[in-house]
């Protein structure tokens, strides 16, 4: 057990550096690429490119069902059925790839060309960009069982090496759209963009291959796991179809009501939201194989210590993250950007709040999905992201604000959280509901909000934005650190600390 702890504790040091490393990465590159594209152009490659994204909505339910069944029988030691079951994995995903190559070409071209706003003359770079993030789609979904084998096995150092490469390799196509000056940039930062992707998947299929025996048994298979496989897969597509138009229907509507200039700001949006909860996403991406390996050896109580943890831990790292973002946002978006578009600050403040709750929900998804039965889950929670769109749809209607569809988004995620503890519940007895939303979710939150006041308070006494970007960063981060010591650590990790730091 302590073998495992310290793995967990130097998966998440290799990830989140990982990630101290990409988010800066990551920024730049939105900087280079709305600088150059311009915000008109920017805004089709997010609105094309999530159109692709939406047709590809199987991927991340095969992505989970891949990642759960590679854990599962590592836990369970069983080397052989791991051989078949990721050939089954394999063959899952290249069909899939070819599912997603005819719906693209069909249905999502017919849908680019007739109802997507764009100017006349900048249809057929979309199209141009459309096809190259095709090319790029199929890449990413081929690469799922390489990656989900390298996470499984919690070589996390090998998956953060490959992470950074791939933000450096997009950070190459910003850079490369200089190439493109006397020709239409938009295309060619799409086509450029293509080729990292590629090179990406072919990173995870050559470490995957050299390194696990399983992932050069592509051919190995057979009907039971297969069928195991599809049927997880089956029942929780319905609901990451259901997250998938949610997160993409969003910027339908957005472009609706004002065009591509709102689906900049919200692309900018998702961009700071995914970047921020990927730091604390490092938390639970380490607890995540072991939760899985526990539940396959019966060790339920470890399994739901792990699921708290994995809850307060990461929900503490993330209001370190959010509170001087939230507090500091305009700040932030006039360093990062040289034209911020309008309402990105307030979309970025709401889908941060939002970003907590989604957390915490895909750490009670962890636990539901180690049991292998993903119905409820996937039919209630699934039905409830759904119906935000035309709550949204109408809201943004009724009030004229576009803020208001991150508000009701943060709403909506909250009661999803409620609702899936209820149905781990119902699936796992021993699981807590009452100890999971007072350890994982009101003990940080009090903290965080302790440490927003300390924020708030370091910025209204500072009026240089120099000085009071740090001052907010070190106010909030020490009330957070020092409230989390006091309140949340264990004991026996106070006392590992002091014995290593010898106090």
């Amino acid at each position: 057990m302590l073998t495992d702890d310290k793995r967990i504790a130097r998966n998440t040091l290799y990830l989140y550096g990982r990630m101290l490393v990409t988010v800066w990465i990551s920024l730049y590159t939105s900087r280079i690429v709305l600088e150059r594209l311009g915000v008109d152009d920017f805004g089709i490659y997010s609105i094309v490119g999530g159109i692709v994204t939406i047709l590809s909505f199987l991927n991340g339910t095969m992505s989970a069902a891949t990642s759960r069944f590679i854990s599962y029988e590592l836990g369970t030691g069983d080397v052989p059925r791991l051989h078949r079951t990721f050939g089954a994995s394999m063959r899952v995903h290249l069909g899939l790839a070819g599912i997603v190559f005819l719906l693209a070409e069909s249905v999502g071209l017919w849908y680019v060309n007739r109802h997507l706003v764009i100017a006349p003359e900048r249809l057929c770079a979309a199209n141009a960009t459309y096809q190259f993030s095709i090319i790029a789609a199929m890449a990413t979904i081929v690469q799922v069982p390489y990656s989900a084998a390298i996470m499984s096995h919690e070589r996390m150092d090998a998956y953060a090496g490959i992470a950074v490469a791939n933000v450096v390799l997009k950070l190459l196509a910003a850079l490369g759209i200089a190439m493109f000056a006397t020709s239409d940039t938009l295309v060619g930062y799409a086509s450029l963009m293509a080729l990292a992707a590629i090179s990406v998947a072919a990173m995870y299929a050559f470490y995957a291959r050299r390194h696990f025996s399983e992932c050069r048994s592509v051919r190995a298979s057979d009907r039971q796991v297969l069928r195991a496989m599809l049927g997880f897969c089956g029942w929780d597509s319905y609901g990451n179809l259901c997250f998938t138009t949610r997160s993409q229907g969003t910027n339908v509507v957005l472009n609706n009501f004002g065009g591509t200039a709102l689906n900049a700001a919200g692309g900018l949006t998702m961009t700071v939201s995914s970047t921020i909860t990927s730091f604390a996403g490092a938390v639970v991406s380490a607890f995540r194989p072991q939760i899985v390996k526990e539940y396959a050896a019966r060790s339920y109580s470890r399994m739901l210590s792990l699921l708290y943890n994995a809850a307060c831990y990461s929900f503490l790292l993330m209001g370190m993250l959010v509170v001087p973002a939230i507090v500091e946002m305009d700040t932030l978006l006039d360093l990062w950007l040289v034209d911020t578009p309008a309402h990105t600050a307030a979309f970025c403040r709401l889908s941060l709040v939002a970003a907590c709750f989604e957390l915490l929900n895909t750490v009670v998804a962890i636990g539901i999905h180690a049991t292998g039965r993903v119905f409820r889950i996937s039919f209630i929670s699934g039905t409830l992201y759904l119906l935000e769109l035309p709550a949204m749809w109408w809201l943004l209607r009724a009030t004229q604000m576009p803020a208001a569809v991150y508000a009701l988004h943060a709403c909506a995620l909250a009661m999803i959280l409620l609702v899936n503890t209820l149905i781990l519940k119902s699936q796992m007895p021993a699981f807590g509901v009452r100890r999971f939303w007072l350890r994982g979710v009101a003990r940080p939150a009090l903290l965080i909000l302790a440490a927003a006041a300390a924020a708030t308070a370091a910025a209204g006494m500072i009026d240089d934005t120099w000085w009071r970007l740090p001052a907010v960063v070190v106010s909030s981060t020490a009330v957070l650190g020092i409230l989390a010591w006091l309140f949340v650590f264990p004991s026996d990790v106070k006392a590992s600390v002091r014995h290593r730091l010898r106090l």
